[in-house]
């Protein structure tokens, strides 16, 4: 049986095209048009193709990229220096003309807004602020940080939280200690 990706003939053949032909998508979207020429004219989520010249392209391509780099870095890409920018200027909520276009799920704001209490009540509790794997001062300054909403932390909420519970869950249930005795 052959698969086409990993078809050592198919791979050969695609690493000695020119590196011209690799640099463009106008092969593609030839094979495309020779398939379905209706389907050519559709523009893709990358801003390709479509019936509109290439000027009307271009800036529809980098709208998009524009806004999908946007909404990674409002999210768990955004640097401290950033954060603290967005957070003066917050009342403006410039994040509504690119939040939810390319993903719905936006664990910065969650964790500042919706879920700052559930943040707070497990990663301030003292069960887990006496873990012995995690600095409670530095547990304490991400998690008032965040919520304050001029530091980013996301991805170290999320590791913490998953560790707390991953802790609560196989070594503090009582399950995990019956196990232990046994």
């Amino acid at each position: 049986m052959r698969s086409p990706y990993l078809d050592n003939d198919f791979i050969r053949t695609i690493f000695r095209a020119p590196q011209s032909v690799l640099a463009s998508n106008d092969v593609s979207l030839r094979l495309i048009a020779d398939g379905d020429a209706a389907l050519r004219q559709i523009r893709t989520d990358r801003g390709l193709a479509g019936n509109h010249g290439r000027l009307r392209a271009a800036a529809s391509r980098n709208l998009l990229e524009f806004t999908f780099k946007s909404e990674y870095a409002y999210d768990r890409g955004m640097p401290q220096w950033l954060a603290r920018i967005d957070h003066g200027i917050s009342p403006l909520h410039l994040e509504r003309f690119f939040l939810g276009r390319h993903k719905f799920a936006h664990f910065r704001i969650w964790y500042r807004d919706d879920l700052s209490e559930y943040v707070r009540e497990m990663l301030l509790d003292h069960r887990t602020l006496s873990r012995p794997y995690l600095q409670r001062q530095g547990v304490e300054a991400v998690v008032q940080g965040h919520l304050r909403g001029d530091r980013n932390y996301t991805t170290a909420i999320h590791q913490v939280l998953t560790l707390e519970m991953l802790h609560r869950i196989f070594l503090d249930s009582p399950s995990a200690t019956s196990v232990k005795a046994e």
